[in-house]
Parts: C-alpha cells; structure tokens; sequence
C-alpha cells in the first residue's frame, strides 16, 4: 500500500479517489441511519402526545359509563369493531396528521391501527404503525426502509 501511495503515476489517484468515495459512503450511510432513528423518535413521540389526548376522551367516557353503571357496556364498544371505536381511531389519526405530516417525500405513516383491551377498570390502549422511508437517488424515489413504531398508554377507572 505504501508503495502505491509513492507511486508517482495515475493509479495512486485512482486509489485515493476509491479510497475518498469509499470514506464518503461510509459517513452518508452513518448519517442517514441517524436520521432515522430521529425521525422515527419524532413520529413515536407525536404518537404518544395524541394517544394522551386520547386517553382524555376515553377517560371521560369511562366516567360517564361508570356513572350511569354502564362500563361493561362501554367496555364491549371499546373492544369490538363498533362506530365508537372507528370515531375514536379517526380522532386519533387526525390528532396525529395535525402535528406531523402523514406523508412527505421522506417518509410515509401507514397503517395506523388503534387496539383496546379491558382488565377489570383497566383500559389499555396500543396503537401502531409503519414508517416507511425514502431516498432520493438519481431523481428516482426509493423505499429503503420500513420500521415498525409502537406507542401503548392505560387509563383506570377511578370512580364507581
């Protein structure tokens, strides 16, 4: 190697200019994993900061149900596949599209799903997704990578 390094000629251009692009590549792919990990940190704590407005409504629903001795009722509506739970998923995805973009060129949400289960007066709730990402190379848009993001939250019932 040393000896390419003192070659007077082409190919120790060559080699630097390898060795150049080699380092370049190295650094971009560092930097673009980052960027992922912060945005991925990005859209999983815009997700949480919706599913605390969420757990509002839930919360005062469940206040309300315990009230008029309803929770079992509430909580089957919570669970199953009803038009309160489709209203309170579409409350959400719009909760989350209000802070942060559903889709730019860098990245795409899909699959929001919102999933409920009942423990005594314990209501747990998850929501998930993927975040597909994309890259720019030669004028072309390319999907390189999709993760997986998970936000979860709880609310008890305190009263009744």
């Amino acid at each position: 190697m040393i000896k390419i390094l003192r070659n007077k000629r082409a190919s120790a251009l060559a080699f630097t200019a390898v060795i150049v692009l080699v380092f370049a590549m190295i650094i971009l792919a560092v930097m673009y994993v980052a960027y992922v990990s912060v945005q991925t940190t990005v859209i999983r704590n815009v997700m949480k900061t919706g599913l605390a407005n969420l757990a509002y409504t839930i919360s005062e629903d469940t206040y309300t149900a315990l009230r008029i001795s309803d929770f079992d009722g509430y909580a089957d509506r919570l669970t199953s596949r009803s038009g309160y739970r489709a209203k309170l998923e579409k409350t959400y995805r719009e909760d989350v599209a209000k802070t942060i973009p559903l889709t730019s060129s860098e990245y795409e949400i899909t699959g929001i799903t919102l999933d409920f289960t009942v423990s005594g007066k314990k209501i747990r709730y998850t929501c998930t997704c993927d975040v597909t990402f994309y890259v720019n190379i030669f004028g072309n848009t390319i999907p390189a990578q999709v993760k997986a993001v998970t936000v979860s939250g709880s609310h008890t019932a305190k009263y009744g």
